[in-house]
């Protein structure tokens, strides 16, 4: 959504695209607009003020029934007389933790109209405490140098941190303790400007300490650098004794998330709370590190109440997967109060993780929050170094993946979210998952992925386990899968039930035990025989018949498919044998599932 902006007392107008969402809110546009006006002004903006141009107004059409209307503020002399005056007073203040999409605001059902102006902007003046002194002509020259100096490499601290190399991983809490609060290697630069303004609200004179770690005087900083630098000393903050966890996340992220992904070039997954109502963890916030799908960093956050109850939430519903990994790392907040947290692994507890906290800091105070800035920047230095330690996710941890017919898949801690697009039958396709997985939870078929919940008003199924999504590399791993997958036909068959969609694509390693495998998607299984053909299955990757009548022998074409699409060099000429049987264009020639698993069994022998 592009919305058009009015800048008071300089009569600038300008555009700011955002995309709306249920989580954005007035402080994530107050970022974007501050950080496109300190490029503009050449000042580095720590907050602005930001008021919805709309005004009430009577309909005249409607006589004596005259009804409130509101109108966009026209871009024309309307528009100039406002900023020339400077008088928003008549117009109302977006406080930062409303959300954009709410009616009132930019809601769905919002008209943006044409040549008008959405929202009037009021930036700071100047501080009158900080004083600039007098430059001379030279020193003009000297300090525009410095300045195009530093601008042409103005996160040099930020490069550090992501090139800086950690050998050895601190193991115990001291430990992690003294390398969180050691000094920079390379520090934030600071401009005297931003200095005063640090020193200024340090009423009690207690962060000279954190400040010499963290800073170093510079004539000039980038726009990232000032935002990350203003969100620390000048928060925009909204806590009260009413306050919600809404009202907290731009604080949060402001000074977490977003940190991180700036730094560290890495993304954060804020979750949302849809998946509570099936009992599906997730956490609040997952950072990833750049091209990695671990949440080597996760989030709890509560509005009020007891720390542990968000410090519990972090180790109790997690299941330990980062194998050699001494922890991955995490933080629990309540309100203003933020700690964080070594989650490692504990073989006494049933899902095997716990969480160590290694400090705790109050955000309300400025030494709290530089003292974070610095324990974070600082924890962001070992997330390549853990993640490094752990076998990569096919999928991203507690992500969301979608698929080219706009299936959509989240993933959370104990299975997977399924949830179909409005142009699908999804009632159709719901029932049938449910009346299949019912007779397979009845019979006891191994190597399939289970059907926990379904809901045909929301058009989602919850499956478990998730697994691994990594097709064999090597002859064993191979004879293994299909031993896993064949031992699942034989039941399934027998049951005269087919799965008709065989595919790499839907053959998963257990997470657990990464020499086991299984089945998943049962979207196309069907009873057989059947008289109905599958014609939107792509007669290419399915068996010949497939459009047509059919039978269990689908899936037999389905494993020589698989053994076809195999990945793995010097497969033995067994498996070819294998590969051509199962490929006939006659249903009738090709083999058994019984047969066939006989056949890998015998193989896996001579192969032990």
């Amino acid at each position: 959504m592009i919305l058009s902006c009015g800048l008071v007392r300089e009569g600038l107008v300008f555009p700011v695209d955002i995309d709306i969402d249920d989580k954005k809110t007035v402080g994530h546009l107050k970022e974007i607009i501050a950080a496109k006006l300190s490029k503009r002004l050449k000042r580095n903006l720590i907050d602005v003020r930001l008021f919805l141009a709309k005004t009430a107004k009577e309909d005249e059409t409607m006589g004596e029934d005259a009804k409130v209307r509101s109108d966009w503020l026209p871009d024309d002399e309307t528009l100039d007389a406002v900023l020339q005056s400077r008088d928003v007073s008549s117009y109302m203040e977006m406080r930062s933790s409303w959300k954009l999409a709410k009616p009132s605001l930019f809601g769905p059902n919002m008209s943006l109209g044409e040549d008008v102006i959405h929202v009037l902007v009021v930036v700071p003046e100047p501080d009158p405490l900080i004083v600039e002194q007098p430059i001379m002509a030279h020193q003009n020259l000297e300090r525009a140098a410095k300045r195009q100096k530093v601008e042409e490499a103005p996160d040099i601290w930020m490069a550090a941190l992501q090139e800086e190399r950690v050998d050895t991983l601190p193991l115990d809490r001291e430990g992690l303790q003294a390398h969180l609060e050691r000094k920079l290697l390379v520090k934030i630069p600071i401009t005297p400007r931003l200095s005063q303004l640090v020193t200024l609200h340090d009423t009690a004179r207690k962060c000279s300490d954190i400040i010499s770690k963290l800073f170093e005087p510079c004539e000039a900083f980038s726009v990232e650098t000032g935002s990350i630098v203003g969100a620390v000393v000048k928060p925009i903050t909204s806590g009260s004794e009413s306050a919600t966890e809404d009202t907290y996340h731009h604080l949060w992220d402001s000074l977490i998330a977003t940190v991180l992904r700036q730094v560290s070039s890495g993304n954060f997954r804020r979750n949302s709370n849809a998946s509570t109502s099936i009992r599906l963890y997730r956490p609040d916030i997952c950072f990833y590190c750049a091209n990695q799908n671990v949440c080597v960093f996760r989030g709890e956050e509560k509005s009020s109440g007891e720390m542990e109850v968000p410090l519990k939430e972090l180790y109790e519903k997690l299941i330990w997967r980062y194998d050699d990994a001494p922890y991955v790392f995490g933080y629990a907040a309540v309100g203003f109060q933020v700690c964080l947290v070594a989650i490692r692994k504990d073989s006494t507890t049933s899902r095997g993780a716990k969480a160590e906290v290694i400090n705790h800091y109050d955000l309300s105070e400025l030494k709290g929050r530089l003292s974070f800035l610095l324990a974070l920047l600082n924890m962001l230095t070992l997330f390549r170094p853990v993640v490094e330690l752990i076998q990569p996710f096919s999928t991203p941890d507690y992500g969301i993946i979608r698929r080219s017919n706009g299936v959509s898949i989240c993933f959370a801690e104990d299975g997977g979210i399924k949830e179909y697009p409005s142009n699908m039958p999804s009632r159709e396709i719901i029932n049938n998952l449910k009346k299949l997985h019912a007779q397979m939870k009845e019979h006891s078929v191994p190597n399939v992925v289970t059907l926990v919940k379904a809901n045909l008003k929301k058009r989602h199924v919850l499956l478990s386990p998730i697994g691994i999504a990594a097709p064999p590399s090597d002859v064993k791993q191979l004879v293994t899968a299909l031993r896993d997958i064949l031992t699942a036909l034989v039941a399934l068959h027998k049951l005269k039930l087919m799965h008709r969609d065989l595919r790499w694509e839907n053959v998963l390693k257990y997470r657990q035990d990464h020499d086991q495998w299984f089945l998943i998607d049962f979207d196309e299984g069907a009873s057989a025989p059947t008289t109905l053909g599958a014609m939107h299955l792509d007669p290419m990757s399915h068996a010949p018949e497939i459009a047509s009548s059919h039978s269990v022998k689908v899936d037999i074409w389905g494993v020589g498919y698989l053994l076809r699409t195999a990945t793995v060099p010097n497969q033995p000429h067994q498996l070819d044998a294998i590969r051509e049987q199962c490929l006939q264009k006659s249903p009738s020639k090709r083999p058994t599932a019984a047969s066939l698993l006989k056949a890998v069994q015998k193989l896996m022998v001579t192969l032990a």
